[in-house]
């Protein structure tokens, strides 16, 4: 059986060990402060999760545009549209030329409009604009203590290979 084809990527223990402790982190740290399901936190760890700090506060920088700028759109659509079909259409528009039009918005720019989906799908369902508005403060904390804890681990890694290097 021929199995040449797996061959593990430059890092990619590096990456297994700070996804796994990052996402213990913030599970488990969020959860005792009451957020009951923190997957946002998990999934910032992942984006922003890399071996050079510099890339890792790129990304950091990245994902905390994205949020705020979706979670503002949605929030602002919910406000003066309201809930439906059509306010979301019109937010995820909005969150696109955003992102086109900034000079120097962030590479990864379709986080920004997924934001947008996300956080308007409460109100599609009904939930209300008070959820809504709710739903968005949330994921924007959790986003921001998810990217945190990935920041920190780089910054903790890149520290340790300096001394391991000297």
């Amino acid at each position: 059986m021929d199995v040449s084809f797996i061959s593990p990527r430059q890092h990619a223990l590096v990456y297994i060990v700070k996804i796994l402790t990052g996402t213990l982190v913030s599970w488990f740290g969020l959860r005792a402060v009451g957020i009951a399901e923190p997957y946002w936190a998990v999934i910032s760890v992942i984006i922003v999760t890399e071996p050079d700090f510099s890339v890792a506060r790129a990304n950091f920088r990245a994902r905390l545009i994205n949020t705020f700028s979706g979670s503002v759109i949605a929030c602002l659509a919910l406000v003066l549209l309201g809930g439906t079909f059509w306010a979301m259409v019109a937010a995820l528009i909005t969150a696109v030329l955003v992102a086109m039009l900034w000079s120097g918005y962030p590479s990864n720019w379709r986080l920004g409009p997924i934001t947008v989906v996300i956080l308007m799908s409460a109100a599609l369902q009904g939930q209300g604009p008070q959820q809504e508005l709710n739903l968005a403060l949330l994921r924007v904390a959790e986003v921001l203590a998810g990217s945190a804890v990935a920041l920190l681990q780089a910054l903790v890694y890149s520290r340790l290979l300096a001394e391991r290097t000297r």
